[in-house]
């Protein structure tokens, strides 16, 4: 559990906390999935145990129903939960809360659960973003969402028509739903389709630079657990009487992928704190941010695959599903270039 000098005591017990309740479910939900469970969807008894605690709320002020805390506190959390990889759409109710200002009492108390559909969202997050894919006719949508995660768990769904945010209730007289096949096991997903599906149309968005901090840290939470389980493998594993760990082509590779790690933590570190502090260089630091942790993560998940050899590509072994992680993030989100094509963008405006 990697700490900066920017981190205080309350925001290590937050991060122990959200550690010791991850592992706790781990034990009775495992990563991986087993062969027969691989199509479960939402943990709810985990998503209920973080509710409880409170952090689901982490981030939202009080008056909204939350607990308080800025992006500092949510991507602490985030860090943990990619690192642990569970059925659970925290960083999706992060950004749904980020978009909406309405009272969010039901959706922190764990009663309601609310997830994006992160096809639609505004192409400066999402690059390959289907802004068409809704449609707002007055106050009702129509259209088709090809793969929603936790699609057929979710209570309601915050969406874009073209630019304009909604939500709609998923269990409402025009929704059909459909599971389909996610590449990211730990994300099930549904297609969703609506006609003629009464909608609430929210206030524009004025930013969504929250959204890709918090995308960066739990990126960057996948990326160190793969990159700690290759860590303790290379110690254990022998090869010619030496710990293939001792090898330098081995102990070089994970050197680099911890170095890459743990510059992209600090990128997030200064996008959190910009945005907390509300400066002018938030969106250029959550940009550059969310740039270094989709190349931090891909990298060490696969390069920890390969240092596991033959048992990695296993079904029983996790280190596949940190890999489809990072990778359904990357398509999600772009490459690295597209995100500091965006980044040259921003700064070239402001100039």
């Amino acid at each position: 559990m990697s700490m900066h000098a920017t981190t205080t005591e309350e925001h290590h017990q937050l991060a122990l906390t959200a550690r010791q309740v991850l592992e706790t479910a781990a034990r009775v939900d495992p990563v991986p999935p087993t062969w027969e469970n691989r199509a479960a969807g939402l943990n709810r008894q985990l998503w209920r145990s973080l509710a409880d605690l409170g952090l689901l709320g982490v981030g939202v002020p009080e008056e909204r129903g939350g607990s308080g805390g800025g992006v500092r506190e949510l991507c602490l959390l985030a860090e943990q939960v990619g690192f642990a990889v569970p059925r659970i759409p925290f960083v999706g109710t992060a950004a749904v809360l980020a978009v909406s200002r309405h009272d969010a009492t039901d959706i922190v108390d764990g009663s309601v659960v609310v997830v994006p559909a992160w096809e639609t969202l505004p192409t400066a997050v999402v690059p390959r973003a289907r802004t068409s894919a809704l449609r707002l006719n007055g106050g009702t949508v129509d259209g088709k969402l090809g793969a929603v995660a936790f699609g057929m768990d979710a209570d309601r769904l915050l969406a874009f028509a073209g630019s304009v945010p909604v939500i709609v209730d998923l269990d409402a007289p025009g929704v059909r739903r459909t599971p389909v096949d996610s590449f990211d096991v730990t994300e099930p997903s549904a297609a969703i389709e609506f006609t003629g599906v009464a909608a609430t149309v929210l206030e524009p968005v004025a930013s969504l630079d929250r959204i890709r901090a918090v995308l960066a840290a739990e990126l960057i939470g996948t990326g160190q657990r793969a990159l700690d389980g290759a860590v303790e493998f290379a110690g254990q594993r022998h090869q010619f009487g030496r710990a293939i760990g001792s090898f330098q082509a081995i102990k070089h590779l994970l050197a680099d992928r911890h170095v890459q790690l743990d510059a992209a933590r600090l990128l997030v570190e200064w996008a959190a704190a910009a945005l907390d502090d509300e400066r002018p260089d938030a969106t250029a630091a959550a940009q550059t941010a969310l740039a270094a942790a989709v190349d931090a993560a891909d990298c060490a998940t696969r390069d920890a695959l390969q240092v596991h050899g033959g048992i990695g590509f296993t079904w029983e072994h996790p280190s596949h599903v940190y890999l489809k992680r990072a990778r359904a993030r990357r398509s999600l989100l772009g490459s690295v270039a597209a995100q500091l094509d965006a980044l040259a963008d921003q700064v070239l405006a402001a100039h």
